[in-house]
This record gives C-alpha cells, sequence and structure tokens, in this order.
C-alpha cells in the first residue's frame, strides 16, 4: 500500500505519543550521550577521523565515508569504539561508532521511480528501561526528497521499536536537499541544528553540514547543546538527553 507523505508521518508521531504515554513516573535518571554525524572525504585517512571522533569525545559516531570495511574497522579501532557495518549505500558507505548493538541490518526501501533508499539500522541497550536505535541513510543526487521521506517514515513506523529513542543520521546530496527533507521529518524528528548557540543577534545558527543528524519522538529524546567541527567536511555533534 502506498501512503501519502502527511498520513504516514502522522501515523508514527501518534505511535511515539501513546508510547509515550506509557513511560511511567520516576525511573532512572536522563542519560547524556555526546553523538556525531560525519562524513569523510575520498581518500580521506582513518587516523585524520578518528582524531576528529576523540576530539569531539563521542560516544557515538553516525558516519558516512566512500571506503571499505578495513577503513571502517580501523577507524573503530583508533576510536576505541565499537564498529556496525559498514552498510553499502553505493558512493558511500554507512556505520556506527558505539558500544556493541543487539543487532544491525543493511536493508534497501524501495522508493517509487527512484533507485532504493539505502538504510543502516542498529539497536542498543542503554540499560534495563531504554533503548537507542540508531539510523544512517543515503539519499543520492537526483532522487525526489518527498518519496524518499515516505519510504523512510513508513520503514520507521513498522521496523523501529516504539519505545526505542531513535537518533537518525542523512547523508543528503546538497544544501537545499538536506533542509527539505529537515522540514518533511519536523512532525517527527527533530534537527539537531536547533540546538546550536544562537549568533549574536539572537538567531539560530543554520549551519550547513553533509550529514544531517535528527532525534525522536521528543518524549523520549531531546538535545542539550551542539557544536560544528569544521576542520574537513563540516560536522556536527550534539549532547543528545534519553529520558526516562
Amino acid at each position: 500500500m502506498r501512503f501519502r507523505t502527511t498520513a504516514t508521518l502522522t501515523a508514527v508521531a501518534m505511535a511515539f505519543a501513546f508510547t509515550a504515554c506509557a513511560i511511567r513516573l520516576g525511573g532512572p535518571k536522563p542519560l547524556t550521550y555526546r553523538t556525531l554525524a560525519i562524513a569523510a572525504e575520498e581518500g580521506e585517512a582513518a587516523a585524520v577521523i578518528a582524531e576528529r571522533i576523540r576530539a569531539a569525545d563521542a560516544d557515538y559516531v553516525l558516519i558516512a565515508a566512500p571506503a571499505d570495511s578495513a577503513w571502517f574497522a580501523e577507524v573503530a579501532s583508533l576510536s576505541r569504539l565499537t564498529l556496525s557495518g559498514p552498510g553499502n549505500a553505493g558512493t558511500v558507505s554507512l556505520a556506527f561508532l558505539g558500544s556493541e548493538p543487539l543487532g544491525d541490518t543493511t536493508i534497501a526501501l524501495p522508493v517509487e521511480g527512484h533507485r532504493p533508499l539505502i538504510v543502516h539500522d542498529a539497536l542498543y541497550k542503554l540499560d534495563d528501561y531504554r533503548f537507542l536505535d540508531l539510523l544512517a541513510v543515503r539519499v543520492d543526487p537526483g532522487t525526489a526528497v518527498r518519496p524518499a521521506v515516505r519510504a523512510l517514515t513508513s520503514y520507521i513506523a513498522t521496523d523501529v521499536m516504539s519505545n526505542a529513542a531513535v537518533a537518525l543520521a542523512i547523508d543528503a546530496p546538497d544544501v537545499e536537499a538536506g533542509d527539505s527533507i529537515a522540514a518533511l521529518l519536523r512532525p517527527l524528528f527533530s534537527d539537531a541544528r536547533v540546538c546550536l548557540p544562537r549568533t549574536g543577534n539572537g538567531e539560530r545558527a543554520r549551519a550547513r553540514v553533509r550529514v544531517h543528524l535528527f532525534h525522536g519522538p521528543e518524549a523520549r529524546i531531546g538535545c542539550e547543546g551542539a557544536s560544528i567541527l569544521e576542520s574537513g567536511v563540516p560536522a556536527l555533534v550534539a549532547r543528545l538527553i534519553v529520558n526516562r
């Protein structure tokens, strides 16, 4: 069955809202994780990316790079983090660094009239009560944004645990596509760029990054500050707060 983007977003939002109502009062304190969304350039050394990860003091990393599995394994080793992936997304591969996942997978979602949307997905157990689902997506140049977002949100509605906090990285082909994706996802996910410091005139900085970082649902995960790593491809690191 084909879904309109608005209908799919509404259905997922209702599911998130229902599970949020089930969260009991009291319980464990919020957990904070420095989460980095980063891309590597063609031929960039694993040691250079690992140094950027260490400089960000990242707990979890969502990474897109035109590299093979040996390169990702070296980044993970130098960063002292556990590797999930990589999943082949064509011109780049997608992977996560962090703790040991409960499980992970790379899938191809059909997008009407375009190449499939490649998604790497891993589930992490944070404690006895909380789970974190990391998703990384590559949107190819020329792929229409609206059907791509429709495919992604349909997958989240059916295959992502309803009681998990979600951090989502999207490797967008250009600035316009990235901003359009952010606008379409807004009913479900917050753009971590809103956590950047305000400029001198009080406005939010609109930093340009290649890999966009989103988080949701709001009842389960929030953001408490973010910054841009300027060396190399601009990357965003955010302090994500997983609630009860």
